[in-house]
């Protein structure tokens, strides 16, 4: 096996312990579902470009976080109850978010094209 280095940028999403309470209020079979000490196997890994340095990929995301956000919340909550209007303070509430700049893909480029 052959490793290769992507050009990007992971974003790790995983829903905050905020985000879980509201699911569950919602939705009270999922405290049997979810572990919310530990999300860690929920998360969602976006790759994004590739920055010079990560704070830039922080500002990126500020610039770009509503699909993710939303992708989070459709995961978890009825968009009906959702905020009227989306912040990045909703992101930074209902999501704990880290980036790698080590990005290693283990298979090589053609498959992708399967």
């Amino acid at each position: 096996m052959e490793l290769y280095d992507i050009n990007r940028i992971a974003l790790i999403i995983s829903p905050s312990e905020a985000l879980l309470k509201w699911a569950i209020s919602e939705e009270p079979s999922l405290a049997e579902e979810v572990d919310i000490d530990d999300p860690s196997d929920l998360s969602s890994v976006y790759l994004i470009p590739e920055f010079d340095e990560l704070d830039e990929a922080e500002e990126w995301l500020e610039e770009n976080f509503i699909p993710i956000l939303e992708t989070l919340l459709e995961e978890w909550i009825p968009d009906e109850n959702w905020p009227d209007r989306l912040e990045f303070s909703h992101l930074e509430k209902y999501a704990d978010y880290s980036f790698s700049n080590i990005v290693i893909d283990t298979v090589d480029q053609s498959y992708d094209d399967n």
